[in-house]
């Protein structure tokens, strides 16, 4: 059996990533706010099974016992990964101009929760003799600073050093966990309409994103889940390993 904890998998790539494992016969945890009850219903005809778990990875407190249960219930799996797939952009505006509480939520959704969940995965499964894989979508906005993205672009920047250091904590062990941090490229989601949605004094680059969209440049959820799909199934990435999916090819 191989299992998959996917946070947002209700919607984005996250629904695009449970959809395609559950194709593939795979156990998919999928950890949202909210269930989507088309891939309930598609789960039905499909090999795999999944699980919903109502959870807002704005409140930390009870993702290490979350963790426990669902990997309490997973005994004879061959390979389990965790994708650390949520994220939001709010509060797309500078800094000095957001609200606290808005920047407080910002990083507890697009970094603190991953890793907890990503302490607590490595704690409970470092002993398992199995594949183990921390995968955490990352963005260019980790290496480029946007003006008016500055808790995303923080929280991504350290997702990508967070994975850097498991990547070198891991190396010694005998039963190591991989880490790597993938950035998609600009998937078609909710997140880009909220961004062209934006005011240009809140996201001076609002007109780039919008021309994107205007010329099609933009991926499709499904095709950004299969090529990362068909990497991670390659063993492409290395440990430690800051990608690209729009320049990362599969190993031959």
């Amino acid at each position: 059996m191989v299992v998959y904890i996917i946070t947002g998998g209700s919607k984005g790539l996250g629904a695009a990533l449970t959809r395609q494992l559950l194709q593939q016969g795979a156990a998919v945890h999928c950890i949202s706010r909210s269930e989507n009850e088309s891939l309930r219903q598609e789960a039905l005809r499909a090999e795999g099974e999944l699980t919903f778990h109502a959870c807002d990875l704005a409140h930390t407190e009870g993702l290490d016992s979350l963790l426990e249960r669902i990997l309490q219930n997973i005994d004879g799996a061959d390979a389990i990964t965790l994708i650390n797939n949520a994220g939001q952009l709010e509060p797309m505006t500078s800094i000095g101009r957001a609200g606290d509480d808005d920047l407080q939520r910002s990083l507890q959704v697009n970094l603190v929760a991953p890793a907890v969940l990503t302490n607590s995965f490595i704690r409970q499964t470092q002993a398992l003799p199995i594949v183990k894989r921390v995968v955490n979508i990352s963005s260019g906005a980790g290496k480029k600073p946007y003006p008016g993205w500055g808790a995303y672009c923080t929280a991504k920047a350290g997702l990508d050093m967070l994975t850097r250091c498991i990547g070198a904590e891991q190396l010694n062990q005998p039963y190591p966990v991989e880490a790597y941090a993938i950035a998609p490229g600009v998937v078609d989601t909710d997140m880009q309409r909220e961004i062209r949605a934006a005011s240009e004094e809140d996201f001076p680059q609002v007109d780039r994103f919008v021309g994107l969209h205007e010329s099609g440049e933009l991926i499709s959820p499904e095709a950004a889940a299969q090529q990362l799909l068909e990497l991670l199934h390659s063993n492409a990435f290395a440990q430690g390993e800051i990608a690209d999916l729009r320049t990362k090819k599969p190993e031959s």
